[in-house]
């Protein structure tokens, strides 16, 4: 059975947001790895049409914001694993991150753009697109150690997926109909709707991303638009006005939750220091916790936890973090409506007995009785 390591998304806020600064864009495949092969007609690559796709998009992006800065995982026709597009864009602390591909079918006739964000709504759909695009695994060497026995073609190897907490669906979903609407609407492109996936390359970012798949390079009249200028082109710049609009969306909404978190933020400060220093007497030794985040590296020193007195344990490779919330579950649960209106929307309860996790079911229970025995 599948153990590679489990990675949940960060539970950092989906609402505040701050202006986006850094786009990481990934043009699908490369080198080696071809991808989709086109029909007979063309015998055109997929990796050719997503590079020409992205370059485009950044210019576009560079024009109209230059202080964006853009990064591409490939710029040229070279080899990249899958691991190494996710480190580029975490590395850099991107705020977005676009992967461009093309899809493609035995049949001849699927036509269409789909744009697809990390999730296991309606798997057996979607599972086929994404076990021909997390097959560039088997492209590179060592894959099974290095991936902790992985497979793309083995439903399996899924599973893993469905632990996944993303974070950053909320935002992943808003640009991911903008570029839908963008296709259908503007770029006179069929749409094929936005689609959840389980994507290798978007389900290890700790930011907003989308996997966008053109349309197919196996249907010949599509397959001619996608190799033409022209129709890149009128890619390109769909996904770059999908991109404008959530820009903007996105930071003007981040000034107003920001304005309303100064005041929530002075309440939660005072709410977590009452509870540290009133403590009800607890002869269990019961303690709730408020979880408010999971990441592959130590985010201990981020801003994102300043005065929250925030408690970093290391748990089979991931960081999770928590807020004290005392042994009462009515103050834990006032804790927990205030860290969500801070921005922490995955923030969640969990209890301690004797420093060993336990149901807050248990918990309660636990409780009961004492009472009933006092």
């Amino acid at each position: 059975m599948l153990l590679f390591n489990l990675y949940n998304v960060n539970l950092l806020s989906q609402t505040n947001s701050t202006n986006i600064k850094t786009i990481v864009i990934d043009p699908g495949h490369g080198g080696k790895d071809s991808g989709t092969l086109g029909t007979k007609r063309f015998k055109i690559y997929e990796k050719h049409v997503a590079l020409a796709v992205s370059l485009k998009l950044g210019n576009y992006i560079a024009e109209e914001f230059p202080d964006v800065k853009i990064i591409y995982t490939r710029d040229t026709d070279v080899f990249l694993e899958l691991n190494e597009r996710t480190e580029i864009a975490n590395k850099s602390n991107a705020d977005l991150f676009i992967s461009i591909h093309c899809d493609g079918f035995t049949n001849p006739k699927p036509s269409g753009a789909s744009v697809f964000v990390m999730g296991m709504s309606k798997l057996k759909a979607n599972m086929d697109v994404a076990m021909r695009e997390n097959s560039a695994i088997y492209l590179e060497d060592n894959y099974q150690q290095k991936y902790d026995g992985f497979d793309p073609k083995s439903a399996e190897s899924y599973i893993v997926f469905s632990l996944m907490q993303n974070t950053y669906l909320n935002q992943s979903l808003q640009i991911a109909e903008e570029v839908e609407n963008e296709f259908s609407t503007r770029a006179n492109r069929k749409s094929r709707g936005v689609k959840q996936a389980p994507f290798y390359v978007i389900s290890r970012t700790n930011m907003p991303s989308i996997l966008v798949e053109c349309g197919f390079l196996t249907n010949p009249k599509e397959e001619e638009f996608l190799h033409s200028d022209l129709g890149q082109d009128y890619i390109a710049s769909a996904i770059f006005r999908a991109f404008r609009s959530y820009k903007q969306n996105i930071e003007i909404s981040a000034e107003a939750v920001n304005e309303k978190s100064l005041d929530v933020i002075d309440t939660l400060k005072k709410e977590v220091v009452a509870l540290k220093t009133n403590k009800i007497k607890n002869d269990l030794n019961l303690l709730y916790k408020i979880q408010i985040g999971t990441f592959l590296r130590s985010m201990l020193n981020n801003n994102q936890f300043t005065d929250l007195n925030v408690e970093e344990e290391k748990i089979n490779g991931t960081f999770k973090y928590f807020v004290d919330a005392g042994n009462s579950k009515i103050e834990a649960d006032r804790l927990k409506i205030n860290l969500r209106n801070l921005g922490f929307k995955g923030a969640f309860i969990v209890a301690f007995l004797d420093g060993k996790q336990i149901s807050t079911k248990e918990a309660l229970n636990l409780q009961s009785k004492l009472k009933e025995n006092e």
